[in-house]
């Protein structure tokens, strides 16, 4: 099922096409049958933002007029700091990043709740670092999680999938 969802990923430009959506979340859904246990234990880690139906960060993707996007990045920890560090690379070295505090809940349903609330937001661009107010409380369900791969969507219902960082 993994390679179906890279294809689909691939057809549908990381979600810059949306007319491969439902059949992402329905893939996604069948993939989340096969988890086993509590799948927040495997989240700490650096994660790429693969595919995404955000559409605040599919701005950043494809209307962004001052650089290309290189990569998104989140950083997790869900044991000691329980913070999260997203960061949109641009191409040219500018960089969007926001950081926050998790922490484990428990939801109304089948998934793995993490809640989260932004406390700090910046934007560095040509060399210079700018303050941002941050924005964005919610929490966001691991549908699955392995070794490799995390599937999740999240409070304001956009679906998301991250390939594991491995340095």
């Amino acid at each position: 099922m993994l390679p179906e969802l890279e294809n689909l990923i691939a057809a549908s430009r990381s979600g810059l096409d949306s007319s491969y959506e439902e059949r992402v979340k329905e893939v996604m859904t069948e993939i989340s049958k096969t988890r086993d246990g509590d799948q927040r234990e495997s989240l700490s880690g650096r994660w790429e933002l693969i595919y995404t139906t955000e559409k605040e960060i599919n701005f950043f993707k494809t209307s962004w007029p001052f650089a290309d996007v290189s990569n998104i990045t989140q950083q997790l920890d869900l044991t000691n700091g329980r913070s999260v560090n997203n960061i949109i690379q641009f191409e040219g070295g500018g960089q969007f990043a926001v950081t926050g505090n998790t922490d484990v809940v428990d939801g109304d349903d089948e998934y793995d709740r993490v809640a989260f609330e932004f406390t700090n937001a910046k934007a560095i661009v040509w060399g210079r670092e700018f303050g941002l107010p941050p924005v964005g409380v919610g929490w966001f369900d691991t549908m699955y999680c392995d070794d490799c791969w995390r599937l999740s969507r999240d409070s304001r219902g956009d679906w998301s999938v991250f390939r594991r960082i491995f340095d």
